[in-house]
């Protein structure tokens, strides 16, 4: 599969319905989950050629779905160009942390706009699954901040901030020893002024290894 399928089938397989964003969360789990069964096998990430305690940076640039609320009379924008800056490390070579900064992008949102960006931090399982390609997922917190404004009688605006759930999954493949690409798809809960939404990002992007 290459990484423009997945960009292209992930976010309408997770974001659909309810029941399909539950269903995310649950196959990130248990994709962590199957990495720590696989932890004793042998496998490593990718190609084999990442060492335990490797390190990595990367940059990722994408599209972030909003699912604002949209007063009547009024249009809202879906969602913006957005991007992430990550940095991670792999300490058992299928299980790792990362750390991230997210710019969702600024939506038209009923006469003003809303916009979110945040800091996440995410425990994340890696699971080879042919030469090259390996499957990851992730689940976190990101802690946002927001700000909304409009042009709408009585519309809660303003700025807000907090923590909330972050999940994904995502395909990586290693095109060197140190370069690989990947394709994303994930969920952030941020608080906006007039309530919570869970923004999807989907993208693609490059991961250095040091």
């Amino acid at each position: 599969m290459s990484a423009r399928t997945l960009s292209a089938t992930l976010p309408a397989t997770l974001s659909a319905t309810p029941s399909a964003r539950t269903f995310a969360a649950a196959a990130a789990l248990a994709l962590l989950a199957a990495t720590a069964a696989q932890a004793q096998s042998g496998l490593t990430w990718g190609d084999g050629s990442l060492a335990p305690a490797a390190g990595y940076v990367g940059l990722h640039i994408g599209k972030s779905q909003f699912d604002a609320d949209c007063l009547p009379g009024f249009s809202c924008d879906d969602g913006k160009t957005a991007f992430k800056l990550t940095a991670g490390g792999v300490a058992s070579n299928v299980f790792g942390a990362e750390v991230g900064y997210l710019d969702m992008g600024k939506i038209g949102y009923a006469g003003g706009s809303q916009r979110a960006r945040g800091l996440n931090l995410s425990l994340v399982g890696n699971l080879p699954i042919a030469a090259g390609f390996t499957a990851f997922g992730k689940i976190g917190t990101t802690y946002g901040w927001t700000d909304t404004s409009s042009n709408a009688a009585g519309g809660r605006t303003g700025s807000e901030n907090g923590f909330g759930l972050s999940y994904g999954l995502g395909l990586g493949y290693r095109l060197t020893p140190q370069l690989e690409v990947t394709a994303e798809y994930e969920r952030h809960n941020f608080e906006f002024a007039p309530g919570d939404q869970t923004l999807g990002l989907t993208s693609v992007g490059l991961r250095f290894q040091y």
